[in-house]
């Protein structure tokens, strides 16, 4: 069976995660703090926290060398500010 353009992009634009990377939450509304990445289940990513959490691979990315640099997520325009230094 053929997978339509659609889930295709979907493929596309996921991450693979493996253990030890560190990530950050896309939401703004979630935690600005850096997780690290304790296990890989399939889309499933557990993520280092006080709760070990499972988190959908989509709602997570990796984290930029400007955020390691800083130590939490940054903003859009903090984002776009370190491209450009």
């Amino acid at each position: 069976m053929e997978s339509t353009v659609a889930q295709q992009n979907s493929k596309d634009n996921q991450q693979d995660f493996i253990v030890g990377d560190v990530v950050v939450y896309k939401k703004p509304h979630m935690t600005s703090e850096l997780r690290t990445v304790v296990g890989v289940f399939g889309e499933r990513v557990m993520i280092a926290d006080q709760e070990n959490r499972f988190s959908e691979g989509v709602n997570i990315r990796t984290a930029t060398v400007a955020e390691l640099n800083a130590k939490r997520r940054l903003t859009k325009v903090e984002q776009a500010l370190a491209e450009v230094t």
